[in-house]
């Protein structure tokens, strides 16, 4: 008799009940509320803003953390997914957007306390995440990511317009960071690979390639309008890399920095120096004239993501380790 083949019956029958089980009970992290967890603080945080009224942190699997006293507590929200979030964009102290993976975006109306499911893509036939966020109001809005993807809405985000017909980015090039100029910020400005920029002079409804001189990636970027109607701009990247402008992008000055860690993002400081910030805890004081740098060092020198200046000398950090207070010397 072949006692193993009822054996073999039973462990068949077992392993199919458990597949059943496991399908069954699957879901996708998009769609699981994220864990609350004492360690959240000192998770992975990608971006910090503040929003007039409180400071409002994002990273890893999910996590939102608000502050309403300026960072000396935080406190961890619900959000409705698991998935890592890259970005923040507050129109103004209570309307707020938050980005990540699969091409999730989260809307708050609340100052940052409750979170609603807006948009995702984790069924698109190319896949990924967004990177950057810019909302020029309550109503209209941008978002960029990996391989071109750039979305707009004009309402506040209940729906999202495939926008990337509107860049002359042929090779699709990831866009990884975006910001803008103006008092209706209708000059936009989009960070990419291959030393690209892409501006638009027309509110977004078209974007033209920049070329500087560099050939790798700027991960983040800064702009505003100076006294004059030009536009001074920031660009940071992998391997150190710094450039400046002093006349809306037309022409590029690249900036030594003495270091090779990546650069992450860039903040401006209330006397209009730039604070940038990267990976090793690096951390990068860039005068007014955007000429000059001075350079420092967090303690722990763990990569830094973004960097949130609470006034000229002091400001909150987020990256690895979470949120850490720094001050320049």
């Amino acid at each position: 008799m072949n006692r193993s083949k009822p054996i073999r019956n039973i462990l068949a029958g077992l392993i199919c009940c458990t597949v059943s089980v496991a399908q069954a009970e699957y879901k996708d992290a998009i769609h699981l509320p994220s864990l609350k967890m004492d360690s959240a603080p000192v998770s992975l945080l990608l971006d910090i803003v503040d929003t007039g009224e409180s400071l409002v942190a994002a990273g890893e699997r999910g996590h939102i953390l608000f502050s309403e006293d300026r960072g000396q507590t935080w406190t961890q929200v619900t959000v409705p997914t698991r998935l890592q979030l890259n970005a923040l964009s507050f129109a103004d102290a209570n309307t707020g957007w938050a980005a990540g993976e699969d091409e999730l975006i989260l809307k708050t109306t609340d100052g940052g306390k409750e979170w609603q499911l807006q948009h995702e893509g984790h069924t698109a036939e190319t896949k990924g995440p967004i990177l950057d966020l810019l909302f020029k109001n309550q109503q209209e809005g941008f978002a960029v990511g990996v391989y071109s993807k750039l979305f707009r809405t004009t309402d506040g985000g209940a729906t999202w317009e495939d926008w990337q017909s509107h860049i002359d980015n042929e090779d699709e090039w990831h866009l990884l960071a975006i910001a803008a100029t103006g008092e209706q910020q209708d000059t936009i400005y989009i960070a990419s690979e291959a030393g690209l920029m892409f501006r638009s002079t027309d509110s977004g409804e078209s974007f033209t390639q920049l070329q500087t001189d560099h050939d790798g990636s700027f991960h983040g970027i800064l702009a505003r309008r100076d006294s004059e109607g030009m536009d001074q701009l920031v660009l940071v990247g992998v391997g150190g890399i710094l450039y400046t402008s002093l006349d809306s992008g037309d022409s590029w000055n690249k900036i030594e920095t003495q270091t090779e860690a990546g650069l992450a993002s860039a903040a401006w400081l209330a006397d209009g120096s730039v604070l940038i910030v990267g990976a090793d805890g690096v951390v990068l004081k860039l005068d007014a004239s955007l000429q000059k740098l001075e350079k420092h060092q967090t303690e722990a020198g763990l990569a830094l993501s973004r960097a949130l200046p609470l006034n000229q000398n002091q400001a909150l950090m987020v990256g690895f380790g979470g949120i850490q207070e720094f001050k320049l010397q």
